[in-house]
Protein backbone atom coordinates (compact mmCIF):
# COMPACT_ATOMS: atom_id res chain seq x y z
CA UNK A 1 0.00 0.00 0.00
CA UNK A 2 1.25 3.29 -1.09
CA UNK A 3 -0.18 5.59 1.23
CA UNK A 4 -1.04 4.94 5.19
CA UNK A 5 -5.05 4.42 5.77
CA UNK A 6 -7.44 3.68 8.83
CA UNK A 7 -6.03 -0.11 7.33
CA UNK A 8 -2.59 0.44 6.71
CA UNK A 9 -0.42 1.57 9.49
CA UNK A 10 2.11 4.54 8.50
CA UNK A 11 5.04 2.06 9.14
CA UNK A 12 3.19 -0.66 6.36
CA UNK A 13 3.09 2.09 3.93
CA UNK A 14 5.22 2.73 0.97
CA UNK A 15 5.59 6.14 1.72
CA UNK A 16 7.03 5.50 5.35
CA UNK A 17 9.46 3.47 3.56
CA UNK A 18 10.61 5.81 1.13
CA UNK A 19 13.14 6.92 3.80
CA UNK A 20 14.72 3.78 4.17
CA UNK A 21 16.51 4.58 0.38
CA UNK A 22 17.13 7.69 1.60
CA UNK A 23 18.78 7.13 4.45
CA UNK A 24 22.65 6.02 5.04
CA UNK A 25 22.71 6.55 0.96
CA UNK A 26 25.92 7.44 -0.76
CA UNK A 27 26.67 10.01 -3.54
CA UNK A 28 25.51 7.34 -6.58
CA UNK A 29 24.66 3.67 -6.29
CA UNK A 30 23.61 0.71 -9.00
CA UNK A 31 19.71 -0.02 -8.18
CA UNK A 32 21.03 -3.43 -7.96
CA UNK A 33 22.97 -2.52 -5.16
CA UNK A 34 20.20 -0.04 -3.45
CA UNK A 35 18.17 -2.72 -3.50
CA UNK A 36 20.34 -5.13 -1.69
CA UNK A 37 20.92 -2.38 0.90
CA UNK A 38 17.23 -1.57 1.40
CA UNK A 39 15.58 -5.35 0.92
CA UNK A 40 15.03 -5.70 4.23
CA UNK A 41 12.79 -2.64 4.43
CA UNK A 42 10.44 -3.72 1.46
CA UNK A 43 7.94 -6.71 1.12
CA UNK A 44 8.93 -7.45 -2.51
CA UNK A 45 10.60 -5.72 -5.68
CA UNK A 46 6.99 -4.34 -6.27
CA UNK A 47 6.92 -2.35 -3.45
CA UNK A 48 10.47 -1.00 -4.06
CA UNK A 49 10.45 -0.24 -7.19
CA UNK A 50 6.34 2.28 -6.30
CA UNK A 51 9.03 4.06 -3.67
CA UNK A 52 11.95 4.26 -6.34
CA UNK A 53 9.44 5.79 -8.70
CA UNK A 54 7.81 8.27 -6.54
CA UNK A 55 11.19 9.14 -4.99
CA UNK A 56 12.07 9.96 -8.90
CA UNK A 57 8.81 11.64 -9.60
CA UNK A 58 9.56 14.16 -5.90
CA UNK A 59 13.30 14.80 -7.74
CA UNK A 60 14.84 13.49 -4.84
CA UNK A 61 16.86 10.92 -7.35
CA UNK A 62 18.08 10.38 -10.79
CA UNK A 63 18.72 7.37 -12.96
CA UNK A 64 21.64 7.20 -15.18
CA UNK A 65 20.64 5.07 -18.55
CA UNK A 66 24.29 4.19 -19.34
CA UNK A 67 25.15 3.39 -16.20
CA UNK A 68 22.06 2.34 -14.24
CA UNK A 69 23.38 4.08 -11.37
CA UNK A 70 21.37 6.37 -9.15
CA UNK A 71 22.24 9.51 -8.32
CA UNK A 72 20.37 11.42 -5.40
CA UNK A 73 19.52 14.92 -5.42
CA UNK A 74 21.22 17.55 -3.22
CA UNK A 75 18.55 19.08 -0.94
CA UNK A 76 19.29 21.81 0.90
Amino acid sequence: MLVPSKFTRLEESTLFRMGQILAGRPNSESVHDLYRRTRHAFRDAAEFLHALDALFVLGYLELDDQSGFVRYAQRN
